[in-house]
């Protein structure tokens, strides 16, 4: 079959091929400024994987990330028969290349999942174990630039048949390392479940994860579409016995009555059908969680009458709320969905689909009616489960880009909003909060059934009794053995077995009530540790209240200095109108008046940054505020700091309060000194003029333009990489207690962006820190002379 390209522009291209043309690969895929930044593969199973993987490694330019995932049938718009005709095809190859005007920087990791036992059905580690060996390798993952939640998404690959997506997802959450969305699928296969793949750009991996961090170029923008064609349809179930690592639920809980039923047993009396009937009513239900974003399918995989299992292609936990759903219209639901969607957006440059094949099998019939994305190039792929955040089924979840920029004849809207960008916190925290309410809901469960079933247990004075009874039974049936049959024996004998499994029962109840006791007792210990946190912040709240207290007392004492200064400077002067004007009196009057007036400066200016008023920013002269903060500032530097001021001689004028200023820099210059200890150091305060040429609404949204740059850099300790990206964080401080409330860096960060400004840092162990920070600059005033 000959190349088809499909949808493609300036920024993404989209071709679709079979084997035989991957000689055309560089050529069909370059951009008018070269090769492109990042090539997505998507590979039909029925092609040898590692072999196409290898051709297309050589085919595409080495200055190019690459990675590739295999199928369940590939995505591409505008190709003959639609999105989805090239999953059709055995011998499809779909590209996806993005230029490196929409993708700045692409880096690329990958991560062992652990769950080669999982796959060879053979469980060894635990879940606990689990998680933490994959938090290891996580470890490992460094990305090659700092990630941001506004321009930066990371796109998930994983081995489909790891059946590993959920433990991955609740290790990135516990390594709290990547604050940024992760967007993708599990790689498809062949519906015999026998082999998936996916490759990092060097080696052809099974049991792995693969991570691309993206980040996009200036004006360009992400959004995150969902779409998926079910709603609620009235019965929930709390699962009770699940095996989370098989994926198998066996009986549910009423939540109210505690009263145990079997799932399948459950299923069909609340769809009102045979057991024989499930299979088919499931085609039209599926079941999701909730969490406070949403609906999170997870699709029935089989359902196993004989062991009275259904067994689920997601992830699922005793404790779980599962909703019973209905399907509704495919075609018209990811339309309306779609144009939800693009409300207040510009159009779309491209998109990046992750659709899970039980979508693409149950709505066969309608997916050639679905043209809702045939304008746009967008590409994808047919997954064994979707990633948005958390693992999830049945759902379209995809990536589309945006200029927002006026490149060519796109349109341009300010008022660009996407919920999974602007919301990203909330989003993470419910997330995050997934997997820490599941086991919270379990500890709820057991609690209660505990208390049940240790009052069942009082309830049971008789079974002593009985065991004894059945026991002297038995010993008046054996005098008895030598003339009579043996039937009597054998009942007697059945007796005694039934008395030992009631007494082993008992014995198994105990063990559960320990084992529940022991849950309970670390549901306490976790209690106690909030309590402590909860004591600790409180403990940082009075801190800064004390604080506070301190800056008004050191206004009033500045007060009454500065009116026991006014005395002696005027009787000074006096006493040296009697004094000889060459006499050595007369030069040490005129000292005690230079050394009370400097004292007075001081004060001043104490006062000044007492009574600081956050509402009375204005233009200030930047340079000329920072000269006349100098006295106060050296007053903090300790002698075996170097204190060194290159203010330039420019016209930077800004909107600011000057008490703010001097606040911003105390905090700032004590931050430096404490970093540098009792060692030799020095400090360089720096201000001079920027211009920024190019707008932004990354992590910091500004216009082009003339900014203030103000730094403070000192030669201390320096700050690892964990540090560094909590230092804006309220109550964070790595100061001993006592020494350092960590609010100093958050108020500092607060003051900056009521400017409007920007303040990050640059800093690494043993090199020191750099605090840099923007400022922009209004009207320019005559420049002053540099001190």
């Amino acid at each position: 079959m000959p190349s088809a390209i499909g949808r493609s522009n300036a920024f993404v291209r989209i071709l679709s091929i079979d084997a035989a043309g991957l000689d055309d690969v560089p050529r069909l895929l370059a951009f008018d400024d070269g090769p492109p930044a990042f090539v997505l593969g998507f590979i039909s199973p029925e092609l040898p994987f590692a072999e196409i993987a290898e051709g297309l490694r050589s085919a595409v330019d080495p200055q190019s990330r690459l990675v590739l995932v295999s199928t369940a049938g590939e995505l591409c718009s505008g190709v003959p028969g639609g999105l989805y005709h090239p999953g059709e095809r055995q011998d499809g190859i779909v590209l996806q290349a993005f230029s490196r005007s929409l993708f700045a920087d692409v880096s690329i990791h990958s991560v062992p999942l652990h769950s080669e036992d999982i796959r060879k059905g053979h469980i060894r580690h635990s879940h606990e174990q689990r998680i933490d060996a994959i938090r290891q390798s996580l470890e490992a993952v460094d990305p090659a630039f700092l990630l941001d939640c506004h321009d930066t998404v990371a796109l998930l690959f994983i081995d489909g048949l790891s059946a590993s997506e959920s433990f991955l997802m609740e290790a990135i959450y516990a390594s709290g390392r990547f604050p940024v969305l992760f967007v993708g699928g599990s790689a498809g296969g062949a519906l015999d479940f026998r082999q998936t793949w996916v490759h990092d750009g060097d080696r052809v991996l099974d049991n792995h994860a693969v991570i691309a961090f993206v980040r996009m170029a200036p004006g360009k923008r992400y959004g995150v579409f969902k779409s998926q064609n079910f709603r609620k349809a009235g019965p929930s179930f709390t699962i009770l016995d699940c095996d989370p690592i098989r994926r198998t639920v066996t009986s549910v809980i009423d939540p109210d009555s505690l009263e145990v039923t079997g799932f399948i047993e459950a299923l069909c009396r609340s769809l009102r059908c045979h057991a024989d009937e499930l299979d088919r009513l499931l085609v039209s239900h599926t079941f999701a969680v909730e969490l406070d974003s949403g609906l999170f399918v997870r699709s029935v995989a089989g359902i196993d009458h004989a062991e009275g299992r259904v067994s689920f292609f997601c992830d699922v936990n005793a404790g779980d709320e599962l909703f019973l759903l209905e399907a509704t219209d495919f075609i018209e639901q990811t339309r309306s969905d779609f144009a939800a969607f693009l409300r207040d957006k510009p159009e779309p440059i491209g998109g990046l689909l992750n659709d899970c094949v039980l979508r693409r099998i149950n709505n066969g019939p309608n997916l050639a009616r679905l043209t809702v994305f045939d304008d746009l190039p967008v590409a994808g792929f047919s997954t064994f489960g979707e990633i948005l955040g958390i693992n999830v089924n049945q759902t379209l979840s995809a990536l589309f880009f945006f200029a927002d920029d006026g490149d060519g004849d796109l349109p341009v809207r300010n008022g660009f909003r996407d919920d999974y960008v602007a919301r990203f916190p909330i989003h993470y925290g419910h997330f995050q909060n997934y997997f820490h309410r599941a086991r919270d809901t379990r500890l709820r469960m057991l609690n209660r059934l505990r208390q049940t079933l240790l009052h069942d247990l009082v309830g049971r004075s008789d079974a002593p009794v009985t065991l004894y009874g059945r026991f002297k039974q038995i010993g008046a049936y054996t005098e008895q053995i030598v003339t009579q049959a043996s039937n009597p024996l054998n009942s007697a004998v059945d007796d005694l077995l039934e008395a030992v499994r009631q007494v082993t029962g008992e014995r198994e109840a105990v063990t559960e009530v320990l084992s529940l006791r022991e849950a309970e007792l670390r549901l306490a210990e976790e209690r106690r540790n909030s309590a402590e946190t909860r004591m600790e912040l409180e403990a940082q709240l009075r801190e800064a209240q004390k604080l506070e207290a301190l800056g008004c007392l050191a206004g009033g004492l500045a007060h009454e200095i500065n009116n026991m200064l006014q005395p002696i400077i005027g009787l000074t002067e006096l006493v040296m109108e009697d004094v000889p004007p060459d006499g050595q009196a007369q030069k040490n009057l005129a000292r005690v008046i230079e050394a009370a007036q400097r004292a007075k400066r001081i004060t001043q200016q104490v006062l000044a940054f007492s009574h600081s008023d956050p509402a009375g920013a204005g233009p200030l002269q930047l340079g000329s505020a920072l000269r006349s903060i100098v006295e106060m500032v050296d007053v903090l530097i300790p002698r075996n700091v170097e204190l060194v001021w290159r203010i330039a001689a420019l016209p930077l004028l800004v909107r600011a309060d000057e008490t703010q200023m001097a606040q911003v820099l105390i905090n700032l210059i004590r931050n430096a000194t404490d970093a540098i200890g009792t060692s030799e150091g020095e400090i360089e305060v720096t201000l001079d003029a920027v211009q920024l040429d190019e707008a932004t609404e990354g992590a910091w949204p500004h216009p082009a333009g003339r900014y203030a740059a103000l730094s403070v850099r000192d030669s201390g300790c320096g700050m690892d990489a964990a540090t560094l990206a909590r230092i804006f964080d309220p109550f964070f401080t790595t100061k001993a207690v006592g020494h350092g409330t960590g609010l100093g860096l958050p108020v500092v960060h607060g003051i900056i962006t009521s400017w409007g400004g920007n303040i990050f840092a640059d800093s690494g162990l043993g090199r020191g820190t750099t605090m840099h920070i923007l400022i922009p600059t209004t009207l320019a005033e005559p420049a002053e002379a540099s001190s």
